[in-house]
């Protein structure tokens, strides 16, 4: 079955005239682009993008000449590349502003679309890669695959018929283990890059770093870009950029923070895609959160308080009070922990939209597993009935018992013998929902739990409480 299928992606292609774009896109909200590198597709990003399709309208595209794209002779400098972006993004799909995630080629196409619509780019999140021309001797050395592929018709005369082996080498390489790159999506890369011009094209990225610079040199002098800019470079030895590319970005751009992603080599996206999701939707819901309050005016009234916080109106739900609170549990209604199941159920107690806490009871039948799960910040389980386990773990808990969980782990629950399991959860942040094989199938966190508690009210025709308000 198609894998985009199953992430509920759609395929779409872009009649841009000179290319024709082909690209998968899901999800609503705010749009973010997703730029893959060499010798990679859109297919990267698989694993990231389920994790951000409840927040984003995600669209990750196949490049110029790569993937399902269609190969044009030339046009393969970055800052024609980014015009390609600009006009599926802007033209064709409407957007007038996005966010825009890179790796390996795909940051100096980024870096050239940033610099062109300054103005349009929301904010940038990059893996991986530094931007040529950047003034630095590091960059300017390159790696020793970029001079042969940069060579006239030798790379494609030395590797024709034996894509497989080179490419292979190249994932095998890259990581900072040998299976960084999944079987699945070797064979899908091949599938790629083995049909007619795929190689040359892939090759003419490297062969217009000259050009790729000295475009860069221009926008350089134009100023640094004023967008944030998330970086990570991968953490293992001789494979991996480590904090070199971060020192690259902020060369060119104002505002850019990140480190090193521990434990990748090069395909950071592919080799520990939950972090990666975690990092973009930290680092994105930080941007929002700054740029709607940079646009809300204020108007300063006594004491130096802002307006918002002296006028007394009326209380709209989410939390506009602050303020101690006594909770009736049992007037609030048990709703199922849809879409996953119409079994288990859910009593949302509170949320804390300033912490990102959010407190739940839990209640699941006998003999019931839930997906493994991974969260970012700390959670706290009280067990008032039953006994769970988790999977990983040999001990079982029962009523009375306390379960701290330490930010970063990773659990699969199970209800442990004839009788339903009843906990109280306070988690912190979000908790993310993974398949067996670690992709970010879902990711609950105080918002969605308190759009399906509304949801859910209004299907049963039950008037809320306002659970994100701290008021008496």
């Amino acid at each position: 079955m198609d894998r985009a299928l199953e992430l509920n992606l759609k395929h779409d292609w872009a009649d841009l005239g000179d290319v024709r774009l082909h690209y998968v896109s899901g999800g609503q909200g705010p749009a973010i682009v997703f730029l893959h590198g060499w010798p990679q597709t859109w297919y990267m990003w698989r694993d990231v993008l389920p994790g951000l399709m409840q927040r984003y309208r995600v669209v990750a595209v196949d490049l110029r000449g790569l993937g399902e794209s269609s190969r044009p002779a030339a046009g393969y400098d970055t800052k024609t590349v980014s015009q390609d972006v600009w006009r599926l993004m802007h033209d064709v799909l409407g957007e007038r502003s996005f966010h825009v995630v890179a790796h390996d080629w795909g940051g100096p196409v980024a870096y050239a679309l940033a610099a062109q619509h300054r103005d349009a780019i929301t904010s940038m999140a990059i893996f991986d890669a530094p931007v040529p021309g950047d003034g630095s001797v590091m960059t300017a050395l390159g790696r020793w695959h970029f001079g042969f592929h940069a060579e006239a018709d030798l790379p494609e005369a030395l590797i024709a018929g034996r894509e497989e082996l080179y490419l292979r080498h190249m994932y095998r390489k890259g990581g900072a283990r040998p299976d960084a790159v999944s079987e699945e999506a070797q064979r899908e890369y091949l599938r790629t890059y083995t049909q007619p011009g795929a190689m040359r094209a892939g090759f003419n990225y490297y062969r217009e770093m000259a050009r790729d610079a000295k475009d860069n040199q221009v926008f350089i002098k134009q100023g640094k870009l004023p967008m944030p800019i998330l970086v990570y470079g991968g953490g293992a030895q001789n494979v991996g950029r480590g904090l070199y590319a971060m020192d690259s970005w902020q060369r060119v751009a104002r505002d850019v923070r990140g480190g090193v992603a521990e434990g990748c080599g090069h395909w950071i996206p592919e080799e520990r895609p939950a972090w990666v999701v975690e990092r973009l939707l930290e680092f994105f819901t930080d941007v929002d959160r700054r740029r709607a309050a940079a646009a809300r005016p204020v108007t300063t009234h006594r004491f130096g308080l802002p307006a918002q916080l002296t006028q007394g109106n009326a209380m709209p739900m989410f939390y506009e009070t602050i303020d101690t609170a006594l909770i009736d549990v049992e007037s609030l209604p048990w709703m199922p922990f849809a879409p996953y199941s119409d079994t288990i159920f859910l009593k949302l107690i509170k949320v804390d939209p300033v912490s990102g806490q959010w407190i739940t009871l839990l209640k699941l039948p006998p003999h019931t597993e839930l997906p493994m799960h991974h969260h970012a910040g700390t959670v706290m389980v009280w067990t008032i009935a039953g006994q769970w386990k988790y999977i990983e773990h040999d001990w079982v808990a029962g009523p009375g018992s306390f379960v701290f969980e330490t930010a970063g782990s990773r659990h699969t629950p199970i209800s442990v013998g004839e009788d339903e399991v009843i906990t109280l959860n306070i988690v912190q942040g979000d908790w993310n929902l993974m398949s067996p094989e670690g992709a970010v199938l879902a990711i609950e966190n105080w918002k969605l739990m308190m759009d399906r508690y509304l949801n859910f009210c209004r299907s049963q025709d039950i008037e809320p409480v306002d659970v994100s308000s701290f008021s008496g």
